[in-house]
């Protein structure tokens, strides 16, 4: 009788190389990556508001309290998508929210629930904080940079590893093939559920729950129809799983 380990180590060293293929992210979960992978661009792939609110200059924030706010000049909305052609410069601002590009000139954002205005007048800020430089802003590359290795050859992907691969400009990816696995069930005492049971007999149970673990492990398993503990039958059942 072989150890559990000694048959592992025999199968593993018969088993050849089944090759790869490329599919689409929405079908490789679950799948083995074949081949590493990099960004394919930074991630942020520009500096963007953390927040909404105001793109300012952090330097004219200096000192800004409840008591004593800051005015500013707001010169321009930038909706999320859209790309900032003017510059913030001294005493001035845009509105920004979440996801916004940054402008020129701005260096910090600004909560909005730092900031009040007066009815009818959008184009007063008041600000009744100070930001420090960089302050609510994602940077370009902060999370990933361009070129940075994603995700290594055998590493198994999740929906985390398909949001990220997405995220960084890919749309498929190279996957190992999945093994073909056939399950023959040898046993004269054993019967498919929900049959009956005659006396000395059993319901065949770890066919099922084999295939549920090799289709959880990558696998494709095929089960085969129970099959009676005689040599000429094992051997037929055997030689057609191979054929198939």
């Amino acid at each position: 009788m072989l150890s559990l380990e000694e048959a592992v180590e025999r199968s593993l060293a018969a088993s050849p190389l089944l090759g790869s293929e490329i599919v689409p992210l929405a079908d490789a979960g679950g799948r083995f990556v074949a081949s590493p992978l990099k960004a394919g661009m930074s991630l942020p792939g520009f500096d963007n508001s953390a927040m909404d609110g105001y793109a300012a200059r952090s330097a004219d924030l200096n000192g800004a309290t409840t008591e004593s706010p800051v005015e500013l000049s707001c010169i321009g909305v930038i909706p999320a998508g859209a790309y900032p052609v003017n510059t913030v410069g001294e005493g001035t601002c845009m509105r920004v929210f979440t996801g916004s590009p940054i402008p020129r000139g701005a260096d910090a954002v600004i909560m909005q629930e730092d900031c009040s205005s007066t009815p009818g007048d959008d184009h007063t800020v008041r600000c009744n904080d100070s930001i420090k430089p960089w302050e609510n802003i994602r940077l370009k590359g902060e999370d990933v940079r361009e070129g940075d290795p994603l995700i290594t050859a055998g590493t198994r992907i999740t929906a985390g590893t398909i949001g990220l691969l997405a995220a960084t400009g890919h749309h498929s990816v190279e996957v190992g093939l999945r093994p073909k696995i056939g399950l023959v069930a040898t046993g004269s005492e054993l019967v498919e559920p929900p049959g009956e049971l005659q006396p000395g007999e059993i319901y065949e149970s770890n066919r099922d729950m084999l295939v549920s673990l090799l289709a959880n492990a990558n696998g494709l398993p095929t089960p085969y129809p129970i099959v009676p503990d005689m040599l000429e039958d094992t051997v037929t059942a055997l030689e057609q799983a191979f054929a198939d």
